[in-house]
């Protein structure tokens, strides 16, 4: 009796490179050469930058701007409500089922009806 196995494997030349990972990668190395520096910014933005946190740092009365890094903010997170809990609130599943059947019931007969009269115009229209 013979087997037959077959196995798959590839080595790092015959495997073609992920562009969008390599691109990340490089991303990151790049991110990672600067530093604690902002990511992508000119003179411009650095310049605004330290124009901002001297105007805090005046404002607060904090010896210099790296001070400014040490205030205590405290922000309160949103209370966030589901506009599908609000909407259900007090509805059982039961309700939302007889609704459901009453809105198809009311669909049915309102198509039976416009049935209805397209075939009395069309008998009429064949009548002439």
């Amino acid at each position: 009796m013979y087997r037959a196995v077959r196995t798959f494997s590839t080595t790092p030349i015959c495997r073609k490179p992920d562009l969008v990972q390599q691109a990340f990668v490089n991303k990151i190395k790049e991110f990672g050469q600067k530093g604690g520096d902002l990511a992508n910014s000119d003179p411009a933005v650095k310049k605004a930058l330290q124009q901002e946190l001297d105007r805090v740092a005046t404002k607060y009365q904090f010896g210099n701007t790296a001070d400014v890094g040490k205030l205590d903010v405290k922000l309160a997170s949103a209370k966030v409500e589901s506009s599908v809990k609000a909407e259900l609130e007090g509805k059982t599943v039961q309700d939302l089922i007889a609704q459901v059947k009453a809105e198809e019931k009311r669909f049915i007969e309102q198509q039976a009806s416009r049935r209805a009269d397209e075939a009395r115009k069309a008998a009429a229209a064949q009548g002439k």
